[in-house]
């Protein structure tokens, strides 16, 4: 048991230091890009065009469908991603929507 700043008897605290960080982002390798570009209102998502989406296996009806939004936030090397790390076999993680 330990207390508080008046003496007053209370569960044991355990301090906690961040020493590090990492992570990949949309338009961000790292985590100090990602700050610099939200400082600096970098745009992530990015607009795709009528081939990319054709390509993609979006058919031109849909492309043309008013609800239809042809912008998303895309990783760089998704390949690079470590599912064992986060205890995903590669066919889970190759459906998994990182949304």
């Amino acid at each position: 048991m330990s207390s508080d700043d008046r003496g007053t008897p209370g569960p044991a605290r355990e301090e906690v230091a961040i020493v590090g960080m990492a992570g990949r982002f949309p338009g961000a390798a790292g985590i100090d890009e990602f700050w610099r570009n939200l400082r600096d209102g970098v745009e992530s998502i990015r607009q795709f065009s009528a081939d990319e989406l054709g390509s993609a296996g979006v058919d031109a009806e849909s492309q043309r469908d008013p609800s239809f939004v042809n912008a998303g936030a895309v990783m760089d090397d998704p390949e690079g991603f470590d599912a064992p790390f986060f205890g995903m076999s590669a066919r889970e993680a190759e459906i998994t929507d990182p949304q």
